[in-house]
């Protein structure tokens, strides 16, 4: 790149952009397992939150894609019986 010519094509005040449209169900989530720590005892709270750690762990260890491709598998399999 030649840095002795100056570029007049080089906008630096960019626009704000819209939050992502991911970030809004994350924050609603966050909201909402707050919500629950609050007001849903301890050991009820553990029961709810160990299949979705399970499943945390296993997609994370799968691979997101192959994972949702596989539970889409099993529901579909659950829609047969």
């Amino acid at each position: 790149m030649n840095w002795t010519q100056p570029e007049i094509n080089l906008d630096f005040n960019g626009r704000s952009q819209a939050p992502r449209s991911g970030i809004i169900p994350v924050g609603i989530a966050l909201i909402l397992f707050h919500l629950l720590w609050r007001l849903v005892p301890n050991t009820t709270m553990y029961w709810l939150l160990l299949p979705l750690l399970a499943m945390l762990v296993w997609v994370a260890s799968f691979g997101w894609r192959q994972a949702l491709a596989a539970l889409i598998a099993l529901l579909l399999r659950l829609e047969r019986l």
